[in-house]
């Protein structure tokens, strides 16, 4: 446990270590060597050891200021060294992004949900889907067992709401969505997220979802399908550099 102030107050923060050596190593394509999560009031830390330092530095240096664009941008860029020392660049893009999470513990109105929204399955694909306009496989969710709904229109996938394997393997699965350009504004995504959350609580398990804080529509997709707010979070990515 840390505990960090500046002149406006004081904030505590946990602080997990994570071997940096075994990481470089393994030769990632993308590492994540700081997360920080705020979950229901309180902070928690995942750290490269090698980045400790660099790290408990910032915290007294920005203290509860942690999750304001300012500091994101001076951690991410007091870590660049250490990144490219170990053969990767910072992603410079995502240097500032903040997500906001949310979860959902009681069903969604079954009136969110479209006649249009059909769980994927093996028949589904095979009888009825001509196209597919998402860059989601779903030969590929399918295989793996992740659930995930579609809308269809004319044979073509204009919408998915799908587990989101890249969320960790936590205790509460995520839901990832993506509709395609010409066919958002019809509350597609939304039928699609409430029709896979309530399918999951049928399995007995809470869901979650997170999304850009500045992402109007997602947030709004989440307020809507009666997710709760709960923290929010910031993950600095690196990627490898070819050699």
């Amino acid at each position: 446990m840390a505990r960090s102030a500046n002149g406006k107050g004081a904030v505590e923060t946990r602080i997990r270590l994570e071997d940096d050596g075994a990481v470089f190593a393994a030769a990632y394509p993308a590492i994540v060597p700081v997360l920080i999560e705020e979950y229901r009031g309180k902070i928690e830390l995942e750290v490269y050891t090698g980045a400790k330092e660099l790290v408990l530095a910032h915290l007294d240096a920005y203290g509860d200021r942690l999750f304001s664009e300012k500091s994101l941008l001076a951690l991410a860029s007091s870590l660049d060294s250490y990144i490219e020392e170990n053969g990767y660049r910072r992603d410079r893009r995502a240097s500032s992004r903040l997500y906001n999470s949310y979860e959902l513990h009681a069903r969604a109105a079954e009136g969110l949900i479209r006649p249009d929204s059909h769980r994927l399955t093996e028949i589904l694909l095979r009888e009825r889907v001509r196209w597919n306009d998402t860059t989601f496989s779903l030969k590929e969710l399918l295989e793996k067992e992740l659930p995930a709904f579609v809308t269809l229109v004319d044979g073509a996938v204009v919408s998915i709401a799908a587990i989101n394997e890249q969320a960790g393997g936590g205790a509460i699965p995520e839901i990832t969505v993506e509709t395609a350009v010409a066919a958002r504004r019809h509350g597609f995504a939304l039928s699609n997220v409430a029709a896979l959350a309530n399918y999951i609580l049928s399995q007995g398990s809470p869901t979650a979802y997170c999304c850009r804080t500045n992402h109007t529509a997602s947030n709004r997709i989440a307020r809507r399908a009666g997710f709760e707010p709960v923290g929010r979070f910031y993950a600095l990515t690196a990627y490898r550099v070819p050699r």
